[in-house]
């Protein structure tokens, strides 16, 4: 298609025999009819943010590519948008910011809709879960180019099975989700502390879990730390957002400003502002890999996780362009209630009980290809060495969340044996030929039964 642009992780490039790009349901389904009758592999690329290599590409397959299916409409007096699967997030915030309305949505952009079927953390996210939690409808095109709706009403397994079952199933054309009031602004940015200020920091992260996420409903701040190789210094680069039409920081996030810090940017802006402005930080074309896993909120680990993180990065601080990352992002016992009142997900976060759930992500970038087969299984291995020692400690939760999670990470897994078989009895109701499990290789697919996370 002539003037087609599209962007995907570099990580993630692959080689696909052609590109497809439909504009409407009705090209989805007699392509997949197509594919699915003449054994055709394919790949699904909404907004290209993974860089798993074959989550939205594929090598010698169709890349169907989402990015011209871009309405967006609202439904005020029902209390939704109704979104074509190629719709970034800045378009969703842009549509709805002048109506005084948001959605439970990523952070970030140019981000796509992949979080809609992974799990997806919102600025509301304290208040409301999940993004997967605040789903009214998918629109799904399944394997034999059939179309339905599956949601609280119709094809209820199916709709629970999308909230964290990824591309298992079908492919998502359009997606419903529910709409939440805003007084027309939100107040937030980022804060920059120096690494003179990273132990106080440390601190606020586990009040932040706790505390702040639990009684602060309308708070939202994602700590995350920067190692910079060319300089070899660690700093640490907050999002703090309060959800609400104000001028300052309220009370109970003040401490994020009481920790000497270099900048703050904080100002009342639109969603669609801020979704912009924090996406700004983010690098294209760069190697990246990305590894992420669960545990019960503890101070001293998430402290010590981070000490052995930052001493493992320095060991790379000579290759090119090399940059490291740490987020630590709460799962609040409210947030799984929220799934739980709105009908259920796949992720099996409920073991958790009582307790704040921190999700630690670990991220690694750099220039070169040449260093991939040295630096990637080493980051790996150093990952996998934090989760023994969670193991041990007993404050890891076997949960790894699906749209952070590295290219080998057993995240549908980790969803435990319950949830696992019930994904499996939905996947044989709706694609008996496991047409997507055949022939659409890339992202995570549904492991074997017997497989779990321990």
């Amino acid at each position: 298609m002539s003037g087609l642009t599209f962007e995907i992780a570099a990580t993630a490039v692959l080689d696909p025999a052609c590109i497809f790009a439909p504009s409407s349901t009705e090209d989805v389904s007699r392509a997949v009819m197509l594919f699915s009758q003449n054994g055709c592999k394919f790949s699904i690329k909404g907004g290209g943010h993974s860089n798993i290599p074959g989550a939205a590409s594929i090598d010698d397959g169709v890349m169907m590519v989402m990015s011209q299916m871009k309405t967006a409409e609202i439904h005020p007096e029902e209390g939704y948008i109704h979104v074509g699967a190629g719709v970034l997030l800045k378009d969703i915030y842009s549509t709805l910011d002048p109506h005084n309305l948001s959605a439970v949505i990523g952070r970030y952009g140019e981000i796509g809709l992949g979080l809609a079927v992974g799990a997806g953390i919102s600025y509301f996210s304290n208040r409301d879960g999940l993004a997967v939690d605040n789903m009214r409808n998918y629109e799904v095109v399944l394997a034999d180019g059939k179309v339905v709706n599956a949601n609280l009403k119709e094809n209820k397994d199916l709709f629970w099975a999308l909230k964290g079952g990824n591309n298992n199933f079908g492919v998502v054309t359009r997606f419903d989700f529910n709409t939440v009031a805003t007084p027309g602004s939100t107040y937030g940015g980022l804060i920059h502390y120096p690494e003179s200020s990273l132990d106080k920091v440390d601190d606020l992260v586990y009040d932040y879990h706790t505390r702040q996420a639990v009684e602060g409903l309308l708070t939202h701040a994602m700590p995350q730390w920067v190692y910079n190789g060319s300089t070899n210094d660690t700093y640490n680069l907050t999002p703090v957002v309060y959800n609400d039409n104000v001028e300052e920081l309220p009370p109970i996030m003040k401490p994020w400003l009481d920790v000497p810090h270099t900048s703050s940017t904080l100002a009342p802006r639109t969603y669609e502002n801020l979704s912009i402005y924090l996406n700004e930080g983010f690098g294209d074309g760069l190697i990246q890999e990305q590894r992420v896993f669960t545990v019960y909120a503890d101070k001293k680990f998430y402290k010590d996780v981070l000490y052995k993180f930052r001493e493992w990065l320095q060991n790379f601080q000579d290759v090119p362009g090399f940059l490291g990352a740490h987020l630590n992002m709460p799962i609040t016992p409210r947030q799984v209630h929220q799934g739980l009142l709105k009908g259920g997900n796949a992720l099996g976060l409920e073991g958790a009980g009582n307790r704040t759930l921190g999700v630690l992500f670990f991220g690694i970038t750099f220039e070169d290809p040449q260093y991939k087969e040295h630096i990637l299984p080493e980051h790996d291995r150093f990952v996998q060495s934090m989760i023994e020692l969670a193991r041990e400690r007993g404050v890891l939760y076997p949960y790894i969340m699906l749209t952070y999670c590295g290219y080998n990470q057993a995240a549908i897994a980790s969803y435990g044996p319950n949830n696992v078989d019930r994904l499996w009895q939905v996947q044989r109701k709706y694609d008996p030929k496991a047409v997507f499990q055949r022939l659409v290789p890339g992202g995570q697919k549904l492991p074997p039964q017997e497989q779990q996370v321990h």
